[in-house]
């Protein structure tokens, strides 16, 4: 499933993510105790999220990646 840039960072946020911009590159930087950060970039249409060294567009994988259990609300 696809979600608007606005609408990924309120899941994130509600699965307890910080989200903190990157100063010179545009990338998006997810942290949240007990989670690995997950780092976020977009071209406008997708959204490329890294998890330690493994890419993916999806964010319910990067969700997986950094160790979040309950995912019932993220296609």
């Amino acid at each position: 499933m696809s979600y608007s840039l606005q609408r990924v960072i309120e899941i994130l946020e509600k699965k307890g993510f910080v989200p903190e911009e990157s100063k010179n590159n545009g990338v998006l930087h997810f942290t949240a105790p007990g989670y690995k950060e997950i780092k976020m970039k977009s071209d406008g249409v997708k959204h490329y999220f890294k998890v330690l060294t493994k890419f993916t567009t999806n964010l319910r994988t990067a969700l997986e990646w950094a160790g979040v259990d309950k995912l019932e609300d993220v296609a």
